[in-house]
């Protein structure tokens, strides 16, 4: 935590774009069908828990380095890791946009950006960014309860 600095992430930026340009487009053309269109909880805490904590992350993100590493794009497993969670995220909105809307799709959608997002916090080695993104995935997966059960 000592290393921690607020300052303009780079990376940061291109793990947020990334992540954030099949839902403009998303939101700019909706598909027909489109199995998202309401998807909330009927729980306040729950939602704003959800929207709170997805903002927190990006703003984490965008602003926090750490001051010992000296490259701009990290390197290694843990980056990479980031990468493929985000690539398999865009796959995952390809199959929507084509109609391809089952549960195991939305799941995925629902489950790869927080992955992505403790990826890039373990990869910069920013841990809060990690703590806040896991906090994140559970409430983003209720969310996703709620509106697509399971049905086991």
């Amino acid at each position: 935590m000592k290393n921690i600095r607020i300052r303009f992430s780079p990376y940061g930026l291109l793990i947020v774009a990334l992540q954030s340009l099949p839902n403009v487009i998303w939101a700019l053309w909706p598909p027909t069908p489109n199995a998202l269109e309401g998807n909330a909880s009927s729980v306040p805490f729950i939602e704003y828990g959800e929207h709170i904590l997805g903002v927190a992350v990006v703003i984490l993100l965008l602003f926090l380095v750490d001051k010992t590493q000296t490259q701009k794009i990290p390197h290694g497993n843990w980056a990479i890791a980031g990468f493929i969670a985000i690539a398999l995220y865009w796959l995952c909105w390809v199959l929507y946009f084509a109609g391809i809307q089952p549960n195991p799709v939305i799941y995925a959608m629902v489950i790869l950006p927080p992955v992505a997002f403790f990826s890039a916090g373990v990869a910069e080695k920013i841990w809060p960014i990690s703590a806040v993104s896991a906090v994140f995935l559970v409430f983003h997966l209720l969310v996703a309860l709620e509106n697509f059960p399971l049905g086991l």
